[in-house]
Protein backbone atom coordinates (compact mmCIF):
# COMPACT_ATOMS: atom_id res chain seq x y z
CA UNK A 1 0.00 0.00 0.00
CA UNK A 2 1.09 3.09 -0.69
CA UNK A 3 -0.15 7.09 -0.54
CA UNK A 4 1.28 10.60 -1.45
CA UNK A 5 0.20 14.30 -0.66
CA UNK A 6 1.25 16.67 -3.55
CA UNK A 7 0.87 20.21 -4.26
CA UNK A 8 -1.12 22.15 -7.24
CA UNK A 9 2.00 22.07 -9.37
CA UNK A 10 3.60 19.06 -8.53
CA UNK A 11 3.77 16.02 -11.80
CA UNK A 12 3.08 12.83 -10.72
CA UNK A 13 5.96 11.15 -9.82
CA UNK A 14 7.60 8.54 -12.34
CA UNK A 15 10.64 7.77 -14.15
CA UNK A 16 14.38 7.80 -13.29
CA UNK A 17 13.94 11.36 -11.87
CA UNK A 18 11.35 12.93 -9.86
CA UNK A 19 8.98 15.73 -11.32
CA UNK A 20 9.61 19.32 -12.19
CA UNK A 21 7.51 21.59 -11.12
CA UNK A 22 6.38 24.67 -12.66
CA UNK A 23 4.83 28.14 -11.35
CA UNK A 24 1.15 28.50 -11.83
CA UNK A 25 0.03 32.27 -12.67
CA UNK A 26 -1.47 33.17 -9.43
CA UNK A 27 -4.78 35.08 -9.33
CA UNK A 28 -5.16 38.41 -8.14
CA UNK A 29 -5.54 38.91 -4.58
CA UNK A 30 -5.26 41.74 -2.26
CA UNK A 31 -2.68 40.93 0.28
CA UNK A 32 -3.76 43.67 2.67
CA UNK A 33 -7.29 42.04 3.55
CA UNK A 34 -6.18 40.62 5.94
CA UNK A 35 -4.75 42.70 8.51
CA UNK A 36 -7.52 45.69 7.24
CA UNK A 37 -10.45 43.02 8.53
CA UNK A 38 -7.96 41.65 11.64
CA UNK A 39 -5.09 43.65 12.86
CA UNK A 40 -4.05 40.66 14.30
CA UNK A 41 -3.25 38.85 11.12
CA UNK A 42 -0.97 41.35 9.98
CA UNK A 43 2.32 39.15 9.64
CA UNK A 44 -0.81 36.91 7.51
CA UNK A 45 -0.23 39.97 5.02
CA UNK A 46 3.07 40.46 4.79
CA UNK A 47 3.62 36.47 3.98
CA UNK A 48 0.93 36.70 1.39
CA UNK A 49 2.93 39.42 -0.01
CA UNK A 50 6.11 37.68 0.34
CA UNK A 51 4.91 33.95 -0.81
CA UNK A 52 2.82 35.49 -3.87
CA UNK A 53 6.75 36.50 -5.49
CA UNK A 54 8.59 33.72 -3.63
CA UNK A 55 10.02 31.61 -6.13
CA UNK A 56 10.38 34.27 -8.88
CA UNK A 57 12.68 35.84 -6.69
CA UNK A 58 15.07 32.71 -6.01
CA UNK A 59 18.10 32.16 -7.26
CA UNK A 60 19.38 29.49 -9.54
CA UNK A 61 20.68 26.78 -7.41
CA UNK A 62 21.35 23.10 -6.55
CA UNK A 63 20.80 21.15 -3.53
CA UNK A 64 20.47 17.66 -1.52
CA UNK A 65 17.77 16.22 -0.55
CA UNK A 66 17.94 13.11 1.61
CA UNK A 67 14.98 11.13 2.96
CA UNK A 68 14.55 8.93 5.67
CA UNK A 69 11.64 6.71 5.46
CA UNK A 70 10.55 4.61 8.39
CA UNK A 71 7.89 2.06 7.99
CA UNK A 72 6.25 -1.10 10.29
CA UNK A 73 8.90 -3.21 8.74
CA UNK A 74 11.66 -1.63 6.72
CA UNK A 75 13.38 1.58 6.52
CA UNK A 76 14.62 3.39 3.39
CA UNK A 77 17.26 6.24 2.82
CA UNK A 78 16.27 7.95 -0.78
CA UNK A 79 18.63 10.50 -1.94
CA UNK A 80 18.56 13.68 -4.96
CA UNK A 81 19.95 16.32 -6.22
CA UNK A 82 17.82 19.45 -6.71
CA UNK A 83 17.72 21.40 -9.22
CA UNK A 84 16.28 24.91 -8.73
CA UNK A 85 15.94 26.90 -12.16
CA UNK A 86 14.29 30.06 -13.54
CA UNK A 87 11.14 29.20 -11.02
CA UNK A 88 11.30 25.52 -11.71
CA UNK A 89 12.29 22.35 -9.52
CA UNK A 90 13.71 19.25 -10.91
CA UNK A 91 14.59 16.26 -9.06
CA UNK A 92 17.89 13.83 -10.24
CA UNK A 93 20.50 11.95 -9.91
CA UNK A 94 18.07 9.57 -7.68
CA UNK A 95 19.32 7.00 -5.27
CA UNK A 96 17.32 4.52 -2.64
CA UNK A 97 19.82 2.89 0.30
CA UNK A 98 22.63 4.06 -2.21
CA UNK A 99 21.75 2.78 -5.07
CA UNK A 100 21.17 4.58 -8.61
CA UNK A 101 17.39 4.53 -9.19
CA UNK A 102 17.87 2.85 -13.10
CA UNK A 103 16.63 4.62 -16.20
CA UNK A 104 12.50 4.40 -16.09
CA UNK A 105 12.64 2.94 -12.67
CA UNK A 106 10.44 3.31 -10.17
CA UNK A 107 11.55 6.16 -8.02
CA UNK A 108 9.17 5.56 -5.15
CA UNK A 109 8.91 2.13 -5.06
CA UNK A 110 10.32 1.44 -1.80
CA UNK A 111 9.04 4.42 -0.47
CA UNK A 112 5.24 4.57 0.13
CA UNK A 113 4.67 7.57 0.93
CA UNK A 114 6.23 10.64 -0.85
CA UNK A 115 4.72 13.75 -0.78
CA UNK A 116 6.30 17.10 -2.75
CA UNK A 117 5.60 21.20 -2.27
CA UNK A 118 8.14 22.39 0.25
CA UNK A 119 9.75 24.71 -2.45
CA UNK A 120 7.05 27.00 -2.85
CA UNK A 121 3.92 25.24 -3.75
CA UNK A 122 3.27 24.78 0.11
CA UNK A 123 3.91 28.08 1.13
CA UNK A 124 2.03 29.62 -2.49
CA UNK A 125 -1.15 27.62 -2.56
CA UNK A 126 -2.11 29.49 1.27
CA UNK A 127 -2.59 32.27 -1.38
CA UNK A 128 -3.17 31.63 -5.12
CA UNK A 129 -6.66 31.10 -4.45
CA UNK A 130 -8.51 34.23 -2.97
CA UNK A 131 -10.99 33.41 0.16
CA UNK A 132 -9.98 29.96 -0.32
CA UNK A 133 -8.15 29.23 3.45
CA UNK A 134 -9.54 31.10 6.14
CA UNK A 135 -6.16 32.30 9.05
CA UNK A 136 -7.16 32.87 12.85
CA UNK A 137 -4.18 34.16 15.27
CA UNK A 138 -4.21 31.61 17.98
CA UNK A 139 -0.87 33.01 20.17
CA UNK A 140 2.06 34.51 20.53
CA UNK A 141 4.86 31.96 21.68
CA UNK A 142 8.77 31.67 20.77
CA UNK A 143 10.17 28.84 18.59
CA UNK A 144 13.86 27.79 18.70
CA UNK A 145 14.28 31.11 21.34
CA UNK A 146 12.67 33.32 18.63
CA UNK A 147 9.39 35.04 19.42
CA UNK A 148 6.64 34.17 16.65
CA UNK A 149 2.88 34.35 16.07
CA UNK A 150 1.19 31.30 15.90
CA UNK A 151 -1.97 30.67 13.48
CA UNK A 152 -4.49 28.50 12.62
CA UNK A 153 -6.04 27.98 9.22
CA UNK A 154 -8.60 25.47 7.38
CA UNK A 155 -8.96 24.97 3.79
CA UNK A 156 -12.68 23.36 3.21
CA UNK A 157 -12.94 20.19 1.10
CA UNK A 158 -15.31 22.19 -1.39
CA UNK A 159 -12.85 25.38 -1.85
CA UNK A 160 -9.54 22.79 -1.91
CA UNK A 161 -8.18 23.14 -5.80
CA UNK A 162 -4.84 22.34 -5.09
CA UNK A 163 -3.74 19.99 -2.39
CA UNK A 164 -4.37 16.38 -3.38
CA UNK A 165 -3.90 13.07 -1.85
CA UNK A 166 -3.58 9.41 -4.07
CA UNK A 167 -4.69 6.83 -1.82
CA UNK A 168 -3.85 3.46 -1.40
CA UNK A 169 -6.17 2.51 -4.01
CA UNK A 170 -4.62 4.86 -6.28
CA UNK A 171 -7.84 7.10 -6.32
CA UNK A 172 -7.35 11.03 -6.29
CA UNK A 173 -9.20 13.10 -4.08
CA UNK A 174 -9.19 16.45 -2.21
CA UNK A 175 -9.80 16.84 1.13
CA UNK A 176 -10.43 18.82 3.92
CA UNK A 177 -7.31 20.30 5.61
CA UNK A 178 -6.67 22.13 8.68
CA UNK A 179 -2.87 23.69 9.69
CA UNK A 180 -0.64 26.15 11.38
CA UNK A 181 1.62 28.76 10.45
CA UNK A 182 4.29 30.21 12.58
CA UNK A 183 5.36 33.55 11.93
CA UNK A 184 8.18 36.16 12.79
CA UNK A 185 5.71 38.73 14.38
CA UNK A 186 7.61 41.63 12.55
CA UNK A 187 8.21 40.53 9.51
CA UNK A 188 5.49 38.07 8.92
CA UNK A 189 8.58 35.25 7.95
CA UNK A 190 7.24 32.16 8.00
CA UNK A 191 9.61 29.71 10.36
CA UNK A 192 7.42 26.50 9.89
CA UNK A 193 4.18 25.38 8.25
CA UNK A 194 1.99 22.02 9.19
CA UNK A 195 -0.54 20.73 7.35
CA UNK A 196 -3.03 17.78 8.34
CA UNK A 197 -5.76 16.22 5.73
CA UNK A 198 -9.41 15.34 7.16
CA UNK A 199 -10.06 11.89 5.00
CA UNK A 200 -12.49 8.80 6.02
CA UNK A 201 -10.76 6.06 6.66
CA UNK A 202 -12.78 3.57 5.67
CA UNK A 203 -13.14 5.64 1.85
CA UNK A 204 -9.78 6.21 1.45
CA UNK A 205 -7.76 3.68 3.77
CA UNK A 206 -5.85 6.11 5.52
CA UNK A 207 -6.65 6.85 9.06
CA UNK A 208 -4.50 10.12 9.27
CA UNK A 209 -2.13 11.98 7.34
CA UNK A 210 0.22 15.55 8.38
CA UNK A 211 2.91 17.24 6.91
CA UNK A 212 5.29 19.33 8.27
CA UNK A 213 8.24 21.94 6.85
CA UNK A 214 10.52 24.40 8.75
CA UNK A 215 12.57 27.59 7.19
CA UNK A 216 14.86 28.92 7.72
CA UNK A 217 17.68 31.99 6.14
CA UNK A 218 20.14 29.52 4.17
CA UNK A 219 23.56 30.48 2.61
CA UNK A 220 23.47 29.47 -1.52
CA UNK A 221 27.44 29.33 -1.95
CA UNK A 222 28.35 32.45 -3.98
CA UNK A 223 24.95 33.93 -4.36
CA UNK A 224 23.52 35.10 -0.49
CA UNK A 225 21.32 33.98 1.93
CA UNK A 226 17.29 33.40 1.04
CA UNK A 227 14.27 31.36 3.35
CA UNK A 228 14.48 27.92 2.08
CA UNK A 229 13.46 24.77 3.40
CA UNK A 230 15.85 23.08 5.94
CA UNK A 231 13.48 20.01 6.80
CA UNK A 232 10.26 18.31 6.18
CA UNK A 233 8.30 15.80 8.07
CA UNK A 234 5.52 13.66 6.86
CA UNK A 235 3.34 11.04 8.68
CA UNK A 236 0.50 8.84 7.03
CA UNK A 237 -1.29 5.75 9.06
CA UNK A 238 -3.23 3.19 6.82
CA UNK A 239 -5.48 0.62 7.43
CA UNK A 240 -4.88 -2.76 6.99
CA UNK A 241 -7.06 -6.42 6.07
CA UNK A 242 -10.17 -6.59 8.14
CA UNK A 243 -10.10 -2.70 9.64
CA UNK A 244 -6.58 -3.06 11.51
CA UNK A 245 -4.54 -0.42 11.33
CA UNK A 246 -1.54 -1.92 9.06
CA UNK A 247 0.94 0.85 10.36
CA UNK A 248 2.44 4.08 9.95
CA UNK A 249 5.17 5.58 7.70
CA UNK A 250 7.39 8.64 8.87
CA UNK A 251 9.62 10.02 6.35
CA UNK A 252 11.76 13.01 7.49
CA UNK A 253 13.71 15.08 5.03
CA UNK A 254 16.71 17.33 5.30
CA UNK A 255 17.66 20.11 2.39
CA UNK A 256 21.39 20.53 2.43
CA UNK A 257 24.30 21.70 0.62
CA UNK A 258 22.68 24.67 -0.98
CA UNK A 259 25.08 26.01 -4.00
CA UNK A 260 24.93 28.67 -6.97
CA UNK A 261 23.46 26.25 -10.15
CA UNK A 262 26.13 27.06 -12.78
CA UNK A 263 25.10 25.70 -16.28
CA UNK A 264 28.19 23.69 -17.77
CA UNK A 265 28.76 22.75 -21.94
CA UNK A 266 31.07 20.27 -23.58
CA UNK A 267 32.48 20.90 -27.32
CA UNK A 268 32.39 18.05 -29.31
CA UNK A 269 34.73 18.01 -32.11
CA UNK A 270 33.38 17.04 -35.80
CA UNK A 271 34.58 13.96 -37.26
CA UNK A 272 36.81 14.21 -40.16
CA UNK A 273 34.74 13.79 -43.32
CA UNK A 274 35.82 11.05 -45.03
Amino acid sequence: MSAACVAQDSAAPGGDTMPAQTIAEPQIINCGVFAANDPKLDPISKLCGFALTYRTKLPDFIARQTTTSRGPRSTVVITAQVTYRKGVEQHSEVAINGKPVPPKGPVYADLHFFTNGEFGPMLINLFEVPGAIEFTFVKDATLLGEPVAVFDFHLPKSKNTFWTIHDPRGETLNPEFRGHLWLEKQTGRIKREELEAIVDAWQTGITSMKLSADFSMTKVSDVGTFLLPAKSESTVCMIGRLGAQAGCVNNATTFHDYQKFVATSRVVPAEPAP
